[in-house]
């Protein structure tokens, strides 16, 4: 995986479970997800179904959390 790359399949990486997975609940309302395949050059999308399947494949039960929304606009000064 190149350094700077962000995605849910990274998990797989992570076979001494250190790392906990947690997902917004406000994107598991949408049937499909999107991720970077492990390079930022690409998407792959996936149901969202799929993806708790592939997390618990790799040992990684997912938390599923309603994340506090992001406020409208940043301050200036961010």
């Amino acid at each position: 995986m190149e350094p700077g790359s962000v995605t849910a399949f990274a998990v797989v990486n992570d076979t001494d479970g250190k790392v906990t997975m947690v997902l917004d609940a406000n994107l598991m309302e949408h049937e499909r997800v999107n991720f970077h395949p492990l390079v930022n050059s690409m998407t792959t999308g996936v149901s969202r179904e799929d993806l708790v399947a592939f997390l618990r494949a790799t040992g990684h039960d997912p938390l599923i959390l309603r994340l506090p929304e992001p406020p409208a606009e940043l301050p200036d000064n961010a």
